[in-house]
C-alpha cells in the first residue's frame, strides 16, 4: 500500500460530493475531469462522451471541437515523452503551457475546468453565510432585509469600504417615508 495514490482518493471524494450536491446536468459537465485523469479510459480520448456536451455547454468560449480533439493525441504523447507517469491537472497545464500555440484549445478547456471548483465554492460560501445572518433573533425579518444582510455578509470586503458617516448623511437626506398616524 506504499504506492497508494491520494490524488485518486481526493478525486473520488470530490466526485462523491458533486453527485450529492448537483443536478444530473451538472454531473454530466463534471465528467469532463475523466479526460485529464490518467486512470480513466477516456484519458485524452477525443471520443469521450462528456467532451461534446461540455464544449456545447460552454459555447461562449468558442472552443474549436476539431482542434481540441486533434491536440489530445499530441498532448498525451508529450506527457509520455517527458516521462510524467501520474499527471494531475496542474502538471498537465504546466507542460502544455510551454507550447501555448500548439495546445490553445486544450488549455482553454483546462482553464474552464480549473474555475469550476472556485465558482461552486462561492455558492457554498453564500449558503453557509445564511446561518450567520439568519439567527434566532432575526427570524421575523422580511425577505428583502435578509437578502440585503446576506449580500453584506458575503461581500464583506466591499462592505468594509463603505463610509458609514456618508451613508448616514445620504439616508438623512432621503424623503421621509413614514407618516404620522395621529
Amino acid at each position: 500500500m506504499y504506492g497508494f495514490n491520494f490524488t485518486l482518493v481526493n478525486n473520488f471524494r470530490f466526485v462523491q460530493q458533486l453527485e450529492t450536491r448537483f443536478s444530473q446536468k451538472n454531473q454530466e459537465l463534471f465528467k469532463i475531469f475523466q479526460i485529464f485523469d490518467y486512470t480513466s479510459l477516456y484519458y485524452f480520448n477525443p471520443k469521450c462522451p462528456s467532451l461534446e456536451f461540455f464544449i456545447d455547454h460552454y459555447k461562449y468560449f468558442e472552443i474549436n471541437k476539431i482542434k481540441v480533439k486533434s491536440e489530445f493525441s499530441s498532448a498525451k504523447a508529450l506527457l509520455e515523452h517527458k516521462h510524467i507517469l501520474r499527471p494531475d491537472l496542474e502538471m498537465i497545464v504546466d507542460v502544455l503551457i510551454e507550447l501555448p500555440s500548439s495546445f490553445s484549445e486544450t488549455l482553454k478547456l483546462m482553464h474552464i475546468i480549473k474555475t469550476l471548483p472556485i465558482s461552486t465554492a462561492s455558492n457554498e460560501r453564500f449558503f453557509s453565510s445564511m446561518k450567520n445572518v439568519k439567527s434566532y433573533i432575526r427570524t421575523s425579518m422580511g425577505d428583502e432585509r435578509l437578502s440585503d444582510l446576506m449580500i453584506i455578509n458575503v461581500e464583506k470586503d466591499e462592505a468594509n469600504k463603505i463610509d458609514l458617516n456618508k451613508a448616514v448623511d445620504d439616508f438623512g437626506k432621503m424623503k421621509n417615508r413614514r407618516y404620522p398616524l395621529f
